[in-house]
């Protein structure tokens, strides 16, 4: 088998097998079969399976100079397993843990972060505060030599690998005595947060930098990834060190099911190569003898499809070394969906005509964070563009604003000198902003002439709005709650879209009112729940963020009347009754001549909690019958085929070219060809 490099675009079906196996584990690789371990994966369809040197536990699996292989370990089982992979043309990637490496803690505490209060602090495990964590190692320190030499060690023992996966690559701010050598001999001050910031920020990049040498030292095309456990948005600096990008959200297991389609239109449009990765698990890694639904697998892969993007399934391997064959069956339906698929991924790119500029990307690309971020402004305007059946990119400050009709700034996003040239020149040329809550907001209000004075927060802790304006669609005629307090608007030149009514007093232990918010006076507050004027539109409360932390169905309602109202004519609507559960994506393949259609339908449901996440599992598919669509796309469309999407018609109505799909089983496909 042929080594592959970082031009080669990635295989959509792959495997992510975890081995992070304690000391105290006997018999390691003592059951490892050759040929039930590959005979497995060809069945299951597996095209490349990411293989363990080294596991959180700082043990290697093959014999090593370097480090130090697990005290149980029976065979080199990584030459095994490689061996056993290749001779069947799967491919291979290699596995190194970074940042957590216990030995490593264990024989060299000096490499340990340590915090403001001179103590190690820990992350991960069972439970971080009470039970087993994982130690944290400092990239400031020697231990980076020693990583990087068993990086290199790797590299030189199998020359012909697939790629190096870099592990828990995440720099924290750090006090250990190396760390404050550096800070002196840079002139820093350790007591300045700032300046501690900075440093881990140098340290994480001389990380990068190391380590894909030491990665590439045998092969200057090697394919190399570094995981941070979420792809941070704005922080392009990861494309000169990353081959690719490897999307780890696992539904189940903290990031939820809008985790990742943020950050598949992210990475798609900053032009990155991708694929997701989800898990076998229940809930999170680590799990033994538990497995996630085949159809929940079938249908989390059918939605990287959908964005463009391969699937890879975390397992993780018993110590023994025996392979799961329940785990790949399972795996194996979900891989056999996206062979059928692939001819209907390959070349394809994503439509959008609503551009998202994202939060995260845009105030705090560069944070040194410890674990992924949730931006509720972010994923709430996703999910709720998703339930809408409406297409969007998520974009950064870098990115061309020109393809949008509507750029969304969520709740939060902070507009500098160059942003607002850069949206000032989208506006000329005849674009459309959408704002909320704090964003587009400077030290002396509006950046942008949005038809209305500006008059601060508002000083109670929920208010209601009566969402009056005909965008909004048929909303209620009284004041609904939404939650917090708005920024306080009177308009002056642009037009109200309804008026905010205030509680009588804000809820404390002076002074409280029932169960929850206190009711709302029968006055208005003289305040606007928002304003348009010209091509922008602003909506004074945080409304993303409310929809994804509360999820309030007035507010998808009213929200999918307005952004429909100002694209005035959206790629896709539905033609009966909105259905939220509904995900339709769009794509193009233009050497096909054809765009793709993808629907999914799904149901996840509420079976419990792991640290405090809820865990929402998809147990079945539901089969939905006769969805009509209306299109309005670049190209008007001469037929329509169908994968697995039943009998499918393609007619005109009022000038408008209209898409009935008789069937819906989870995940379907209608090609839409032009001419």
């Amino acid at each position: 088998m042929t080594r592959r490099t970082l031009n080669d675009p990635l295989l959509l079906r792959q495997v992510h097998l975890d081995f992070h196996t304690g000391p105290q584990v006997p018999d390691i690789g003592l059951h490892f079969d050759e040929d039930e371990f590959g005979d497995t994966l060809v069945k299951a369809g597996v095209q490349s399976i990411t293989l363990f040197a080294k596991c959180h536990h700082g043990y290697s699996y093959h014999p090593t100079k370097v480090g130090k292989p697990h005290p149980n370990l029976k065979t080199n089982l990584l030459r095994r397993q490689i061996d056993a992979c290749k001779a069947r043309g799967i491919a291979t990637p290699i596995y190194l843990s970074c940042a957590w490496d216990e030995l490593a803690c264990h024989e060299h505490p000096e490499w340990r972060v340590v915090d403001e209060h001179g103590k190690w602090i820990t992350t991960g495990g069972i439970d971080h505060l009470q039970g087993p964590s994982w130690g944290i190692l400092d990239f400031g320190t020697s231990y980076l030599d020693y990583l990087c030499a068993q990086i290199e060690e790797v590299a030189r023992l199998f020359p012909k690998n697939d790629g190096i996966f870099l592990d828990i690559c995440h720099q924290y701010v750090s006090l250990s005595s190396q760390s404050m050598d550096a800070l002196k001999a840079k002139g820093l001050d350790w007591q300045n947060t700032e300046h501690l910031v900075r440093h881990a920020a140098d340290m994480r990049d001389e990380f990068l930098r190391r380590t894909t040498a030491a990665a590439r030292c045998v092969h200057a095309d090697l394919p190399v990834f570094h995981n941070h456990g979420h792809v941070t948005r704005g922080d392009r600096r990861i494309l000169g060190f990353d081959s690719h990008l490897e999307i780890e959200s696992l539904p189940t297991g903290g990031w939820g099911y809008e985790h990742f389609p943020v950050s598949a239109r992210y990475a798609e449009t900053i032009g990155a190569k991708y694929l997701g990765m989800t898990g076998k698990f229940h809930t999170f890694w680590g799990e033994f003898g538990t497995y996630k639904p085949g159809d929940a697998l079938e249908q989390e892969s059918a939605m990287m499809l959908a964005f463009g993007a391969g699937s890879s399934v975390g397992d993780q391997l018993h110590p023994s070394g025996i392979i799961d064959q329940t785990t790949y069956e399972r795996i194996g339906q979900a891989f056999k969906l996206i062979e059928d698929r692939e001819a209907y991924h390959s070349g394809s790119e994503g439509l959008a005509e609503i551009g998202v500029l994202s939060a995260e990307a845009i105030n705090d690309p560069y944070t040194i964070r410890t674990w992924p971020k949730h931006v509720p402004g972010d994923e709430g305007v996703v999910r709720l563009l998703l339930e809408c059946q409406m297409q969007f990119d998520v974009l950064d400050r870098n990115c061309d604003l020109s393809p949008y009709k509507l750029l969304i700034l969520p709740d939060e996003v902070q507009v500098d000198t160059d942003l607002k040239a850069k949206l000032d020149a989208y506006l000329a040329d005849g674009g459309k902003l959408l704002l909320s809550g704090k964003s587009g907001l400077g030290e002396d209000g509006f950046l942008f002439d949005i038809g209305a004075e500006y008059c601060g927060t508002s000083p109670f802790d929920v208010d209601y709005a009566l969402l009056s304006a005909p965008e909004f669609g048929d909303s209620p005629k009284t004041p609904v709650c939404l939650y917090e307090g708005s920024q306080r608007i009177r308009v002056t030149d642009g037009t109200s879209l309804g008026d905010v009514y205030e509680p009588y007093f804000a809820r404390s232990i002076k002074h409280f009112c029932g169960h929850q918010h206190t009711p709302n006076r029968r006055e208005k507050s003289g305040y606007a729940v928002g304003v348009s004027k010209g091509q922008i539109t602003y909506l004074a409360h945080s409304v993303f963020s409310i929809y994804m932390q509360k999820g309030p169905v007035v507010l998808l309602e009213a929200l999918r009347n307005l952004i429909g109202s100002l694209l005035e004519e959206p790629m896709v609507t539905t033609t009966h009754e909105p259905m939220p559960g509904l995900r339709v994506i769009l794509r193009h393949q233009p050497e096909n001549k054809r765009y793709l259609l993808h629907t999914l339908f799904s149901t996840p449901r509420l079976r419990g909690q792991n640290k405090s996440t809820n865990i929402e599992v998809i147990q079945e598919k539901v089969r939905l019958r006769d969805i009509s669509l209306d299109l309005k796309l670049p190209r008007s469309i001469t037929g329509a085929e169908s994968v697995d999407a039943g009998e499918v018609t393609l007619s005109t109505v009022g000038g408008i070219q209209r898409l009935l799909i008789g069937e819906l089983n989870g995940h379907a496909v209608v090609p839409l060809s032009y001419a």
